[in-house]
């Protein structure tokens, strides 16, 4: 089974504490590393998601369980090497500058790492840097203003998804995928349903305003968008009466609300053509605005 690089980096990390390593140190660390590469201008291997006094990263919890569940890693609270990486360099496995960084980190961020508190300004730079929308696509308005939002996970980690999304102070979200499978971690249904309540988003399936399978294959040209599209618009759409109105009364009631779907560009996705639609057809009146991160992520 193929091992990701960032899971290479866990194991390294693991490799240099020689099994001294709690897992809540362990996070802080990663969480450095994270936020130091992002200060060299380069991708970092996780993404957080701040929420009040609140951070996590998702992604990276994911694969410490994985990582367990493989047996390169002993049973928490340590981050420790198991016996079936015994013998493995891991640290001879990494870039040159992520071995630097790696060792940077280690020497210098144990002391910081032992007091969450100071993590957090860490937090909020990196997520400046990762997960503010482009300045074409920024949005002014406050969280008690109306605003329907648009987002595609494509190349994006579920913590810097929620993080865009919090950002904006989103308060549902709206797939309109028809089919909400993905084997990217966290974006089939059940799992990201979970993520965004925890984070305290509301979560709302609305697959009769996707596009069907059938139609989706063969989109190789943008004229086969628009016909795609034209289709929706014409012969899709006016038969979801009831789907579009329940969506409109969403939006008048918790004002920022978002719709998503795969693509991270979104004039080839129809959660664009969907909230141009609402607009044009007189269900909504509030501001559109397509979200997109700065920086996508491994």
């Amino acid at each position: 089974m193929t091992m990701l690089y960032r899971q290479r980096l866990l194991l390294a990390l693991a490799e240099l504490a020689r099994g001294e390593l709690e897992e809540e140190t362990a996070r802080l660390l990663v969480m450095l590393i994270s936020a130091q590469a992002q200060r060299e201008q380069r991708q970092g291997p996780y993404d957080f998601v701040v929420w009040g006094k609140q951070w996590r990263s998702f992604v990276l919890e994911h694969d410490l369980q994985t990582l367990r569940l493989r047996r390169y890693l002993t049973a928490p609270p340590q981050v420790a090497l198991a016996a079936a990486a015994a013998g493995t360099s891991f640290l001879s496995q990494l870039r040159r500058e992520d071995r630097r960084l790696l060792l940077q980190v280690w020497e210098e961020g144990r002391r910081l790492a032992a007091d969450r508190d100071k993590a957090l300004p860490l937090l909020r730079r990196q997520l400046a840097a990762l997960s503010l929308p482009r300045q074409e696509e920024a949005y002014s308005g406050s969280g008690e203003e109306a605003c329907l939002f648009t987002l595609g996970y494509e190349g994006l980690s579920l913590d810097a998804y929620l993080s865009l999304l919090l950002s904006h102070e989103v308060r549902v979200l709206v797939d309109v995928r028809r089919n909400p499978f993905s084997r990217k971690f966290g974006f089939a249904r059940a799992r990201l349903a979970q993520a965004l309540y925890e984070v305290g988003i509301a979560y709302l399936h609305l697959p009769a305003l996707g596009v069907p399978s059938d139609l989706r294959r063969e989109l190789e040209t943008e004229e086969a968008y628009r016909a795609l599209f034209a289709h929706y618009v014409a012969d899709l759409l006016p038969r979801e009466t009831e789907s579009l109105a329940r969506l409109a009364t969403l939006i008048a009631e918790r004002k920022r609300v978002a719709l998503t779907c795969f693509e991270a560009d979104p004039c080839h996705c129809h959660r664009a053509v969907l909230a141009a639609y609402l607009q044009r057809q007189g269900y909504i009146h509030v501001p559109i605005v397509h979200l997109a991160s700065k920086t996508l992520s491994r």
